[in-house]
Protein backbone atom coordinates (compact mmCIF):
# COMPACT_ATOMS: atom_id res chain seq x y z
CA UNK A 1 0.00 0.00 0.00
CA UNK A 2 1.42 3.47 -0.66
CA UNK A 3 2.35 5.43 2.00
CA UNK A 4 2.02 8.69 2.21
CA UNK A 5 3.94 11.70 3.96
CA UNK A 6 2.05 13.44 6.58
CA UNK A 7 1.92 17.50 5.77
CA UNK A 8 2.07 16.74 1.39
CA UNK A 9 -0.09 19.35 -0.42
CA UNK A 10 -3.34 17.66 -1.62
CA UNK A 11 -2.56 19.69 -5.48
CA UNK A 12 1.23 17.79 -5.39
CA UNK A 13 -1.15 14.05 -4.70
CA UNK A 14 -3.16 14.39 -7.58
CA UNK A 15 -0.45 15.73 -10.02
CA UNK A 16 0.65 12.00 -10.54
CA UNK A 17 -3.04 9.96 -9.80
CA UNK A 18 -2.66 6.53 -9.32
CA UNK A 19 -4.13 3.37 -11.92
CA UNK A 20 -7.55 3.05 -10.28
CA UNK A 21 -7.55 -0.85 -8.70
CA UNK A 22 -3.36 -0.81 -8.52
CA UNK A 23 -2.01 -0.67 -5.36
CA UNK A 24 1.96 0.34 -6.01
CA UNK A 25 4.05 -2.74 -5.68
CA UNK A 26 7.50 -3.32 -3.81
CA UNK A 27 9.73 -6.17 -4.24
CA UNK A 28 12.94 -7.84 -2.11
CA UNK A 29 15.57 -8.78 -4.82
CA UNK A 30 18.47 -11.26 -4.07
CA UNK A 31 18.23 -10.56 -0.45
CA UNK A 32 19.24 -14.12 1.49
CA UNK A 33 16.95 -14.02 4.41
CA UNK A 34 18.00 -17.40 5.92
CA UNK A 35 21.72 -15.81 6.13
CA UNK A 36 19.98 -13.03 8.57
CA UNK A 37 18.81 -15.45 10.90
CA UNK A 38 21.06 -16.89 13.10
CA UNK A 39 20.88 -20.42 12.77
CA UNK A 40 20.20 -22.07 16.69
CA UNK A 41 23.53 -23.66 18.32
CA UNK A 42 23.74 -27.22 18.52
CA UNK A 43 22.75 -28.93 21.72
CA UNK A 44 25.25 -31.81 21.09
CA UNK A 45 27.03 -32.58 24.41
CA UNK A 46 25.52 -34.45 27.45
CA UNK A 47 26.53 -33.35 31.31
CA UNK A 48 25.88 -34.14 34.60
CA UNK A 49 24.93 -31.35 36.93
CA UNK A 50 25.36 -31.63 40.86
CA UNK A 51 22.28 -31.18 42.79
CA UNK A 52 22.89 -32.05 46.48
CA UNK A 53 24.61 -29.65 48.69
CA UNK A 54 28.14 -30.92 48.42
CA UNK A 55 29.35 -29.55 45.34
CA UNK A 56 25.62 -27.69 43.68
CA UNK A 57 26.36 -26.82 40.51
CA UNK A 58 28.99 -28.70 39.83
CA UNK A 59 28.92 -29.85 35.95
CA UNK A 60 30.70 -32.72 35.17
CA UNK A 61 30.95 -33.92 30.85
CA UNK A 62 29.10 -36.78 30.51
CA UNK A 63 29.23 -37.46 26.81
CA UNK A 64 31.69 -39.68 26.56
CA UNK A 65 31.82 -44.03 25.53
CA UNK A 66 31.77 -44.59 29.06
CA UNK A 67 31.43 -42.30 32.62
CA UNK A 68 31.85 -44.85 35.83
CA UNK A 69 30.91 -43.52 38.74
CA UNK A 70 32.14 -44.84 42.36
CA UNK A 71 34.29 -44.28 45.42
CA UNK A 72 37.49 -45.63 44.16
CA UNK A 73 40.50 -43.37 42.49
CA UNK A 74 40.31 -45.20 39.70
CA UNK A 75 36.54 -44.25 38.72
CA UNK A 76 35.92 -42.19 35.86
CA UNK A 77 33.95 -39.60 38.23
CA UNK A 78 34.87 -40.04 42.03
CA UNK A 79 32.29 -39.63 44.74
CA UNK A 80 34.06 -40.15 48.08
CA UNK A 81 30.54 -40.74 49.86
CA UNK A 82 30.15 -43.56 52.22
CA UNK A 83 26.99 -43.76 50.33
CA UNK A 84 28.10 -44.41 47.24
CA UNK A 85 30.14 -47.44 46.50
CA UNK A 86 33.43 -48.39 45.28
CA UNK A 87 31.98 -49.13 41.94
CA UNK A 88 28.52 -47.69 41.98
CA UNK A 89 27.78 -46.85 38.34
CA UNK A 90 28.04 -46.31 34.41
CA UNK A 91 26.28 -43.26 32.15
CA UNK A 92 27.28 -45.15 28.65
CA UNK A 93 26.62 -43.51 25.36
CA UNK A 94 24.57 -45.73 22.59
CA UNK A 95 24.54 -43.82 19.57
CA UNK A 96 22.20 -40.60 20.56
CA UNK A 97 21.22 -41.70 23.57
CA UNK A 98 22.79 -42.04 27.20
CA UNK A 99 21.74 -44.80 29.32
CA UNK A 100 22.81 -45.05 33.01
CA UNK A 101 23.68 -48.72 34.90
CA UNK A 102 23.60 -49.54 38.30
CA UNK A 103 26.78 -51.90 39.15
CA UNK A 104 25.84 -54.04 42.15
CA UNK A 105 25.80 -50.68 44.33
CA UNK A 106 24.59 -51.30 47.85
CA UNK A 107 22.45 -47.89 48.06
CA UNK A 108 20.91 -48.18 44.64
CA UNK A 109 21.11 -45.77 41.56
CA UNK A 110 17.33 -44.23 41.14
CA UNK A 111 16.37 -42.22 38.03
CA UNK A 112 13.18 -39.79 38.72
CA UNK A 113 12.77 -41.38 41.50
CA UNK A 114 12.67 -44.90 40.72
CA UNK A 115 15.14 -47.55 41.40
CA UNK A 116 16.63 -48.97 38.25
CA UNK A 117 18.97 -51.48 36.91
CA UNK A 118 19.35 -49.97 33.82
CA UNK A 119 17.75 -46.45 32.26
CA UNK A 120 17.69 -44.45 29.03
CA UNK A 121 17.98 -40.83 30.44
CA UNK A 122 16.59 -37.80 29.09
CA UNK A 123 17.43 -34.49 29.31
CA UNK A 124 15.97 -33.47 32.25
CA UNK A 125 16.23 -36.78 34.52
CA UNK A 126 17.43 -36.26 37.97
CA UNK A 127 19.62 -39.19 38.37
CA UNK A 128 20.23 -40.14 42.71
CA UNK A 129 22.95 -42.79 43.85
CA UNK A 130 23.00 -43.69 47.18
CA UNK A 131 20.66 -42.19 50.14
CA UNK A 132 22.59 -38.32 49.34
CA UNK A 133 24.36 -37.69 46.02
CA UNK A 134 22.18 -36.08 43.33
CA UNK A 135 22.50 -35.14 39.88
CA UNK A 136 20.20 -33.52 36.87
CA UNK A 137 21.34 -34.91 33.29
CA UNK A 138 21.34 -32.06 30.80
CA UNK A 139 22.18 -31.72 27.05
CA UNK A 140 23.33 -28.71 26.30
CA UNK A 141 25.31 -26.76 23.73
CA UNK A 142 28.49 -25.09 23.97
CA UNK A 143 27.05 -22.00 25.36
CA UNK A 144 25.04 -23.51 27.81
CA UNK A 145 27.57 -25.42 28.79
CA UNK A 146 30.08 -22.38 29.57
CA UNK A 147 27.37 -20.28 31.19
CA UNK A 148 26.43 -23.43 33.45
CA UNK A 149 30.04 -24.10 34.50
CA UNK A 150 30.69 -19.79 34.84
CA UNK A 151 28.00 -19.60 37.25
CA UNK A 152 29.32 -22.69 39.35
CA UNK A 153 32.91 -20.77 39.01
CA UNK A 154 30.99 -17.80 40.48
CA UNK A 155 29.40 -20.01 43.33
CA UNK A 156 32.67 -21.37 45.13
CA UNK A 157 35.22 -18.71 44.45
CA UNK A 158 35.97 -15.76 46.21
CA UNK A 159 35.14 -12.73 43.56
CA UNK A 160 38.06 -10.48 45.09
CA UNK A 161 41.32 -12.95 45.04
CA UNK A 162 39.79 -15.99 42.66
CA UNK A 163 40.62 -18.16 45.39
CA UNK A 164 37.78 -20.68 47.23
CA UNK A 165 35.33 -19.16 49.07
CA UNK A 166 35.18 -20.34 52.87
CA UNK A 167 31.74 -22.31 52.17
CA UNK A 168 33.42 -24.18 49.75
CA UNK A 169 36.21 -24.96 51.92
CA UNK A 170 34.12 -26.74 54.78
CA UNK A 171 32.28 -29.17 51.98
CA UNK A 172 35.51 -29.98 50.86
CA UNK A 173 36.92 -30.40 54.50
CA UNK A 174 34.94 -32.71 55.76
CA UNK A 175 34.89 -35.02 52.75
CA UNK A 176 38.76 -34.84 52.83
CA UNK A 177 39.19 -35.72 56.46
CA UNK A 178 36.26 -38.87 56.51
CA UNK A 179 38.33 -40.01 53.68
CA UNK A 180 41.52 -39.59 55.78
CA UNK A 181 39.88 -41.02 58.66
CA UNK A 182 38.30 -44.03 56.75
CA UNK A 183 41.84 -45.29 54.97
CA UNK A 184 44.24 -43.74 58.27
CA UNK A 185 45.82 -41.51 55.59
CA UNK A 186 47.21 -38.14 57.30
CA UNK A 187 45.97 -34.31 56.03
CA UNK A 188 47.34 -30.98 57.37
CA UNK A 189 45.82 -27.40 57.37
CA UNK A 190 47.59 -23.88 57.37
CA UNK A 191 45.99 -20.99 58.96
CA UNK A 192 47.46 -17.55 57.19
CA UNK A 193 47.24 -14.21 58.83
CA UNK A 194 48.29 -10.87 56.64
CA UNK A 195 50.22 -9.15 59.11
CA UNK A 196 49.19 -5.56 60.16
CA UNK A 197 46.72 -5.70 56.83
CA UNK A 198 44.46 -2.64 58.70
CA UNK A 199 47.52 -0.33 58.71
CA UNK A 200 48.04 -1.26 55.23
CA UNK A 201 44.22 0.23 54.06
CA UNK A 202 44.78 2.61 56.51
CA UNK A 203 47.97 4.41 55.44
CA UNK A 204 47.55 3.59 51.51
CA UNK A 205 43.77 2.93 51.11
CA UNK A 206 41.34 0.34 50.62
CA UNK A 207 41.60 -0.28 46.98
CA UNK A 208 45.35 -0.86 48.14
CA UNK A 209 44.50 -3.15 50.41
CA UNK A 210 42.46 -4.88 47.81
CA UNK A 211 45.09 -5.34 45.08
CA UNK A 212 47.52 -6.94 48.50
CA UNK A 213 45.06 -9.67 49.08
CA UNK A 214 44.85 -10.66 45.13
CA UNK A 215 48.85 -10.83 45.04
CA UNK A 216 48.96 -12.47 48.19
CA UNK A 217 47.20 -15.04 46.67
CA UNK A 218 49.03 -15.17 43.82
CA UNK A 219 51.72 -15.85 45.60
CA UNK A 220 50.57 -18.25 47.62
CA UNK A 221 49.05 -20.07 44.52
CA UNK A 222 51.97 -20.47 43.01
CA UNK A 223 53.68 -22.82 45.93
CA UNK A 224 51.07 -24.78 46.42
CA UNK A 225 50.56 -28.23 44.77
CA UNK A 226 47.55 -28.74 42.27
CA UNK A 227 45.69 -31.09 45.20
CA UNK A 228 46.34 -28.86 47.79
CA UNK A 229 42.88 -26.47 48.60
CA UNK A 230 43.54 -22.87 49.26
CA UNK A 231 40.65 -20.15 50.29
CA UNK A 232 39.98 -17.02 51.76
CA UNK A 233 38.18 -17.68 55.03
CA UNK A 234 37.30 -14.48 56.64
CA UNK A 235 38.73 -10.37 55.21
CA UNK A 236 43.07 -11.00 55.35
CA UNK A 237 42.47 -14.87 56.78
CA UNK A 238 43.44 -17.63 54.27
CA UNK A 239 43.21 -21.61 55.05
CA UNK A 240 44.53 -24.28 53.18
CA UNK A 241 44.18 -28.24 53.34
CA UNK A 242 47.71 -30.26 52.48
CA UNK A 243 46.32 -33.74 51.42
CA UNK A 244 48.26 -36.70 52.67
CA UNK A 245 50.75 -34.34 54.50
CA UNK A 246 51.90 -34.77 58.35
CA UNK A 247 52.60 -31.90 60.57
CA UNK A 248 56.50 -31.88 59.33
CA UNK A 249 55.69 -31.31 55.93
CA UNK A 250 53.08 -28.66 56.79
CA UNK A 251 55.52 -26.76 58.47
CA UNK A 252 57.81 -26.70 56.39
CA UNK A 253 55.27 -26.20 53.34
CA UNK A 254 54.11 -23.22 55.82
CA UNK A 255 57.82 -21.89 55.86
CA UNK A 256 58.01 -21.87 52.21
CA UNK A 257 54.80 -19.57 51.87
CA UNK A 258 55.94 -17.33 54.51
CA UNK A 259 59.03 -17.02 52.74
CA UNK A 260 57.75 -16.58 49.07
CA UNK A 261 55.37 -13.69 50.27
CA UNK A 262 57.81 -11.58 52.18
CA UNK A 263 59.62 -11.40 49.07
CA UNK A 264 56.96 -10.65 47.18
CA UNK A 265 55.69 -7.05 47.61
CA UNK A 266 52.31 -5.68 45.71
CA UNK A 267 53.32 -2.84 42.77
CA UNK A 268 49.99 -0.58 43.18
CA UNK A 269 49.54 3.42 42.15
CA UNK A 270 53.25 3.24 41.92
CA UNK A 271 54.12 2.29 45.27
CA UNK A 272 55.99 -0.38 46.87
CA UNK A 273 53.63 -2.29 49.65
CA UNK A 274 55.65 -5.05 51.64
CA UNK A 275 53.49 -7.69 53.56
CA UNK A 276 54.36 -10.51 55.88
CA UNK A 277 51.92 -13.31 56.87
CA UNK A 278 51.45 -15.43 60.52
CA UNK A 279 50.60 -18.87 59.73
CA UNK A 280 49.29 -21.50 62.44
CA UNK A 281 49.00 -25.29 61.14
CA UNK A 282 47.70 -28.63 62.55
CA UNK A 283 47.60 -31.94 61.32
CA UNK A 284 45.28 -35.42 61.67
CA UNK A 285 48.35 -36.79 63.36
CA UNK A 286 48.54 -34.63 66.02
CA UNK A 287 45.22 -36.18 67.45
CA UNK A 288 42.59 -34.15 65.45
CA UNK A 289 40.59 -35.79 63.85
CA UNK A 290 37.50 -33.20 63.04
CA UNK A 291 37.35 -30.69 60.90
CA UNK A 292 36.26 -28.11 63.81
CA UNK A 293 38.84 -29.20 65.94
CA UNK A 294 41.32 -29.40 63.48
CA UNK A 295 40.76 -25.34 62.80
CA UNK A 296 40.80 -24.81 66.20
CA UNK A 297 43.79 -26.33 66.93
CA UNK A 298 45.84 -24.29 63.48
CA UNK A 299 43.73 -20.88 64.66
CA UNK A 300 45.26 -21.44 68.42
CA UNK A 301 49.06 -21.69 66.67
CA UNK A 302 48.19 -18.69 64.49
CA UNK A 303 47.21 -16.50 67.90
CA UNK A 304 50.38 -17.57 68.78
CA UNK A 305 52.42 -16.51 65.55
CA UNK A 306 50.68 -13.54 66.18
CA UNK A 307 51.38 -12.41 69.26
CA UNK A 308 55.22 -14.26 68.95
CA UNK A 309 55.94 -11.42 66.96
CA UNK A 310 54.51 -12.47 63.65
CA UNK A 311 56.00 -13.47 60.28
CA UNK A 312 56.40 -16.36 61.57
CA UNK A 313 55.05 -20.35 61.61
CA UNK A 314 53.90 -22.33 64.66
CA UNK A 315 52.78 -25.83 64.22
CA UNK A 316 53.35 -26.84 67.96
CA UNK A 317 51.01 -26.02 71.39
Amino acid sequence: MTQTTSGTPASSQQSAPATPGRFEQRTLTNVNISAAIPMPAQRDRAVLVRMDEAHAGQVIPADGPDLRIGRHPTSALVIDDEGISRSHARIARKGASYFIEDLKSSNGTYVNGARVESAELCDGSLVQLGPRVRFRFSVVDEHQERILRQLYESSVRDALTGVFNRAYFLERLAGELAYANRHGSDASLLLLDIDHFKKINDTHGHPAGDAVLRSFSGTVRKVLRVEDIFARYGGEEFIVLLRGIAIDGAARAAERLRRAVSVSPTEFDGKRIECTVSIGCASLGCGERSAQGLIAAADRRLYAAKHGGRDRVVFAD
